[in-house]
This record gives structure tokens, sequence and C-alpha cells, in this order.
């Protein structure tokens, strides 16, 4: 007889195979080409290894396949044998035959009892493989002479492998299943032949999506076996082939297989992202979140999934508690994605139900969003801002940080006037419970906004407490405060820290030293002369820090950035400071600079320099794209808008 190979996933359903637009189902994206590789660490008498490419628009991946071994070419005229549907008879069937083997004490009872039976089906096989197993973990539970059992022992090895036979010919596949799930040792040296039966019944088209992701499941949790490492791979043909009968409840299967692919990995995903746009409104909160916990896992990233998952949240936001909402946030926080979906879906919660929110961590998650994102949505922060004074009294001071800094850092004031005069009285009933760290924070964020909590400031530069400081890095932020208090405050009697001599100079972002360094020629083009140039300019006599620090300065042509006077106001006057804000200076709307922006270009202003903003991104756009015209027309309109 003449070996051939029988490539059965290609005759199972010809839709897998089609190429052309006719097709409905997700196969009909992939063009097929095969090539036959033999592995002889895979192949076995029933099947060989094959690897197949598959072409997806421009994205060609080869995928490995199973090819089956036939001996018999009529056997090519016979279809797969289909299985038989389970019912639930079959079910309580199977319990009842445990129940029956559960009462037999020894070995000995348990083989007689099969002797007993007219026919042996897969459910009594194992049924009584498994009391097997369970008898001969009780070691006490034999009573039998030594004699006896030898030939129990003796008989037992080939009574064990015509049940195993029995039960790997059952057409019902969750038998098999069944079999993998024990923790039998009794089994384990069967379970690779389990595993092959399984595989030749994937490609038969044979297992249902539950069985599928069951069986994946399986070879997922035993990573150090190669063997059950390398069939997972191959169980992709099954999934694609059972494509129609993927449904919201069991994709969620199909996504917790995903940690466990490699080289299949891209095709499921690639499916399971058409499932999840067919079905996401169907989709249940808890499944949802599962789907989430993956993505985070997997650190997956599909702009169309997480658009997808945006609409669903405004869709289910009515259904969601507040610990769902909060996992769903600090997801999407951690994953570092939001749209105006998620947005709205928030400013939606917060309007219907922020009297009944109960959890100070759900606020503390919505604002550290809008903290990640720099998302300056004014409904969000005024719900906040309201739970917060409603609450104050009962908030944790490790979460007053959480509550008060964003607001300075997105440049926002609470409707309410009172809000700072409450947070600081707040403040100053737990500022020594709480981390120095957090209070600098927070004394900066009033400072943004253009608030002076005088007291808080009085109790944290006494010398009681500064005695206790002794962090570089607390001292360095300290002397900003000092000295922002000290140029914008009239009733602050400052500076009143020393001077920081031994800090370091800040440094100007690399970004912005290089498009400087590109662009030169424009500004000098702009200002007609290069003596009126500086860059990278740091005041003097101020603390290290990157608010002192002018981007490019204009000045009269006789002075330099080293010899400038800067106690001359009349010199200050003449000067034109520019600074180049990145992205991320910004918030969302690209419009409204932060919190430590608006204070860099206030306290310029406030030793009168003139400032003037330019965008690094559009800075970059006119660069990159030749438009030297535009670039040296967009720095002028912009020094033209100075009073």
């Amino acid at each position: 007889m003449t070996l051939i190979l029988w490539r059965s996933y290609s005759k199972a359903r010809n839709n897998m195979l089609c190429g052309n637009n006719s097709c409905n189902s997700v196969s009909s994206l992939y063009n097929f080409i095969t090539r036959s590789l033999s592995d002889d660490k895979f192949s076995t008498p029933e099947f060989s290894n094959s690897t197949i490419l598959i072409e997806n628009g421009l994205n060609v991946h080869e995928l490995p396949v199973v090819v089956r071994k036939l001996k018999d070419l009529e056997a090519l005229d016979f279809p797969p044998a289909k299985e038989v549907p389970r019912t639930a008879n079959d079910s309580v069937s199977y319990h009842l035959i445990q129940e029956e083997f559960k009462q037999c004490i020894d070995l000995r009872e348990v083989f007689s009892l099969i002797t007993k039976c007219t026919k042996i089906t897969p459910n009594i096989a194992l049924g009584a493989i498994e009391r097997i197993y369970d008898l001969e973990k009780d070691s006490h539970s034999n009573n039998m002479t030594n004699d006896q059992t030898v030939h129990i022992n003796f008989a037992k090895g080939a009574i064990l492998e015509k049940l195993l036979k029995v039960v790997m010919k059952t057409e019902d596949t969750q038998t098999i299943l069944n079999v993998l799930k024990t923790t039998s040792t009794v089994m384990e040296p069967y379970k690779y032949k389990f595993c092959d039966e399984l595989l030749l019944r994937v490609i038969d088209n044979r297992l249902t999506v539950d069985q599928l992701c069951d069986f994946a499941l399986f070879l997922k949790n035993n990573p150090v076996d190669q063997k059950y490492s390398d069939t997972i791979d191959r169980l992709w043909v099954g999934f694609i082939e059972k494509e129609k009968d993927i449904n919201e409840v069991n994709i969620i299967k199909i996504f917790r297989i995903l940690p466990g692919l490699k080289v299949s990995k891209k095709t499921i995903t690639t499916l399971l992202e058409q499932k999840l746009s067919e079905l996401w409104s169907k989709i249940k909160v808890a499944a949802m979140q599962d789907i989430l916990d993956i993505f985070l896992v997997e650190k997956y990233f599909s702009m169309q999934c997480y658009s997808i998952l945006g609409h669903w949240l405004y869709s289910n936001i009515h259904a969601l508690d507040d610990d769902e909402l909060l996992g769903v946030i600090t997801i999407f926080t951690r994953l570092k994605f939001t749209d105006k979906q998620i947005d709205a879906a928030i400013e939606k919660f917060l309007k219907f139900k922020s009297s009944k929110i109960q959890s100070h961590v759900l606020v503390i998650g919505i604002l550290n969003y809008c903290m990640q994102f720099k998302l300056r949505n004014e409904q969000i922060l005024e719900i906040c801002s309201q739970y917060f004074i409603d609450k104050r009294k009962h908030v944790p001071s490790s979460f007053l940080k959480h509550f008060i800094y964003p607001y300075g850092y997105l440049c926002m004031n609470p409707s309410n006037i009172d809000f700072w005069l409450l947070a600081e009285d707040v403040l100053l009933e737990n500022y020594l419970k709480m981390n120095i760290d957090d209070l600098c924070s927070i004394i900066s964020s009033y400072i943004y906004c253009g608030n002076y909590p005088l007291k808080l400031v009085s109790k944290i530069f006494s010398v009681e407490y500064m005695a206790k400081i002794n962090n570089c890095d607390i001292l360095k932020k300290l002397h900003l405060i000092d000295t922002a208090l000290s140029l914008e405050c009239e009733e602050y009697n400052g500076p009143l820290l020393p001077k920081d001599q031994w800090f370091k100079p800040a440094i100007q972002d690399g970004r912005i030293k290089n498009i400087i360094a590109k662009i030169k020629v424009s500004f000098v083009s702009v200002i007609g002369d290069e003596n009126k140039m500086s860059t990278s300019v740091v005041l003097p006599n101020y603390c290290s820090d990157e608010t002192y620090l002018i981007d490019v300065m204009f000045h009269p042509p006789e002075t330099s950035s080293s010899t400038f006077n800067w106690k001359s106001k009349s010199l200050k006057n003449d000067c034109t400071a520019i600074l180049i804000h990145l992205p991320d200076h910004y918030c969302t709307d690209n419009e409204q600079l932060i919190g430590p922006q608006v204070m860099k270009k206030r306290h310029l202003n406030i030793l009168g320099i003139k400032v003037v903003s330019l965008k690094y991104a559009l800075l970059s756009q006119f660069y990159t794209s030749y438009n030297t015209v535009g670039l040296r027309k967009y720095i002028a309109d912009s020094i033209d808008k100075l009073p």
C-alpha cells in the first residue's frame, strides 16, 4: 500500500480555502499556500507535521498544521465520522456509574464489577479508571494478602490498557477532555495519546468552540512539556473553522488562551478582533473585564479594539457599579489609551451617580485617569471637586494629594471658590501624618492656579519641621516653592530658604535643544542679527529648576546671556523669551498649558520679560516638510501677537 498525505483540514470545509469575495467566513480573508515539512519530533503513525502560509492583506504568516496519514486511498471517499451530540442522559449515566464504582473498596471489586458488564462503554471505562486511581492513592483501603496483591497488580496493567482503548474510541469528545483534566498519575503516561486523538478530531472539525478552548487551556497550563506547547499552536485551524459558532459567551474563553500561543497568536488575535467588532454590544461586564485584563497581560495594542471597548463602556456605563468602573478605568490608564467615548462615559456616570458614590478610590481613579491623559474635562473635575468638599473630613491623609494636585496640574480652578480654603483646612489638620513629597506637590498645585496656602507653608518652613528634611530632591522642591511665593505673593515674607548653591543646574530638554539647532537660521532671519539671540538661558539668583530656563532669548545686540544685567528693569523689558512647548506641556485640547508651564510664563512676566510660546509639534512639522517660509511666518506672527 502506498502511504499518502491527506490534508483533511482542506477537505473539511471548502469555505476555509476560498479566496474570492463571495466567502462570508473570516477565513475568506486568507489565501492558503501549503508546503509539507517533516518533523520527526511531532510526527506519529496517525499524522505528520506540515506548515501553511497565510496571506492576509500585506501580511504573510507561516503556521503549523497537522496532516493525516492514510494507508488506503479508499478512505478519501469516506468523510470523518460525525460526533454524536452529548445529551443530559449521558452526564447522568456517567455520574451513576461513578457512584457505582465508588462502592468498590479495592481493586478486586472494581475488576469484578467490570466483568459483570455486558458491554464496556466509554463512561464505564472512565469510571473504572478513576476508581482505580482513587484506590491507589488510598493505600489503607488495601486489605488483600500479598499474593492477591501481586496477582491484582499483574492484571491491572492489561486491564487499564483495554479500558483506555475503549475511552479512546469513544465518539464523545467530552469524555476524552475529562481524561485530560484528571490529575491521575495512572492517566499521565497516556495523555499524549489522548492529545493526538483530539488533534485528529480538530482537523476533522469535530470539536465545538468550548471543547477547543478546554483542550487549549489544558495545553496552556502545561507549558513545560514541549509537545503540549507545540500542539496548542496547531489548534488555530479549529477556531477558524468554528468562526460562526463564536458568540458573546465563549469569546472570552478564546481570549484566555492567547498567553499560551506563539506562532499562531497573530492569526487568533485577528479572528478575535473581527468577532469583537461584531459581538461587543452583547458582551457582559464581567466578561469584558476579563478581556481587558488579558489585554493588559499581553501588552496588546490595537486602536480598532480599543475604540470598540470605548463604545462598549459608553453603552454599558449604566450597568457598572463603583468597583467595576474603577477596574475598567484603571486598566485603560495602564494601557495608556483614552478617547472621547471613554471620557463621555465617565462624565455620564458622574452626572447620574455622583451622589451615590461611596468609594474614595473610584474618584481617585478618575482623577488619576485625568492626570495620566492630561484630561481637563471641566464637568468631571467639577463633580470630583464637589465630592471632595462633601467628604473631605473622611478622606484619609494619604489620599489628599490625589484629590487636590490634579486641579493645579491641569490649571483648573473649581467653581466653588471655597475649594482651596477648605482643602487647606484639611491639610493643616493632617500635614504631620503626610509625606513631605506629597505636601510639596500639593503646595505647588496651589501656586500653579495662583493660590497661596501661607498657613500650611509656614508650618512646613518652620525650623522644627525643616530640621527633619535631608533629602536633596525634597529640598529642591521646597526652594522652588519658596522662590515662587517670593515672586508672586506680596503677603509672603520670603525668600526664607538659603540659596541652593549645591544643586545641579537645570538642563534643557534634548528635543528642544535639537529643534533649536535645526531652525536657528530661521530665528536669526526673523530678528535680523545673530547677536540678538541666545539659547538655553538660565536666570541667575533663582533656584535651579526648568521654570527659570529660557529656551531662546532675544535681547539687545550689545548684550549677551553671560554679560546680561538682570537687575536692569529697562533691559529686561527689551528682552523676549521664546518658550518651546513640547506636546506633554499641554492638556488634551493641545491649547491649555499644564500648571508648571503656566507658572513659568507668569514668573517671566513678573520679572518684566515678554514671553512667546511656540509649539514644538508645529516647529518640527515645518522643518520636516522643508517649509521655511511657513516656519519664519509662524515665529514672526507669534512675536507680533505680543502686546
